[in-house]
């Protein structure tokens, strides 16, 4: 064994006998989204109800749910809907055409989410995405 492992060794035997095992690191998910519900008093935001998925294999790379256990998320582009007259990005619902406005991501979407802690510390998936606005011309 090199010396070089052994101070590696040592390192980690050092950290588990004084601070125990680390928690593994979140990183990145993809999400299948499941539920959207509009939260009360809000403008256009909403919470989610999602669960972990994977891509699948070539050739068709097709995702699938792959985790069981239903999640709450909230989506960046809408976290602002509420501090300015605009939706998120600077869509100015008054200059938005027929019945267009801002919508919920649909159930069923695949996103990318990021690992976040609400200010009373509890856990969130913040998803990475654009508002999608949606309507008709009339």
């Amino acid at each position: 064994m090199a010396f070089r492992d052994l101070m590696l060794n040592n390192q980690e035997l050092n950290r588990v006998a004084t601070g125990g095992p680390v928690e593994p690191l979140l990183s990145t998910q993809l999400l299948k989204v499941l539920t959207a519900t509009l939260i009360s008093g809000s403008t256009r935001r909403y919470l989610y109800t999602v669960r972990t998925a994977r891509v699948g294999n070539s050739p068709t790379y097709t995702p699938a749910e792959e985790g069981t256990d239903d999640m709450d998320a909230l989506s960046v582009s809408e976290l602002s809907n509420d501090v300015t007259a605009q939706y998120s990005y600077g869509i100015d619902p008054s200059n938005l055409p027929g019945t267009f406005d801002a919508i919920a991501i649909p159930t069923g979407t695949f996103v990318l989410a990021v690992p976040h802690n609400l200010a009373d510390g509890t856990f969130i998936w913040l998803i990475i995405n654009t508002q999608a606005v949606d309507g008709t011309c009339t």
